[in-house]
């Protein structure tokens, strides 16, 4: 998935409002990758299931629930 997420034309654009603290993470600004790594987390509390970028509209959501 590397290389797909690396030549994506939205990139510079994404990065821009990317909101992730942990700006160390191999997949900082590469959304397609960091969506994937946090989808796959089956084991960890739903809200983790989630990059830190989409966390706001998931208590949201589950706030209206």
């Amino acid at each position: 998935m590397e290389n797909e997420t690396v030549n994506c034309p939205n990139n510079t654009k994404i990065n821009t409002y990317c909101s992730c603290p942990k700006t160390d993470c191999p997949r900082h600004g590469l959304c397609c990758e960091c969506v994937h790594t946090h989808k796959n987390r089956v084991t960890e509390p739903i809200i983790k299931r989630f990059p830190h970028c989409l966390r706001d509209l998931v208590q949201e959501a589950i706030a209206e629930g």
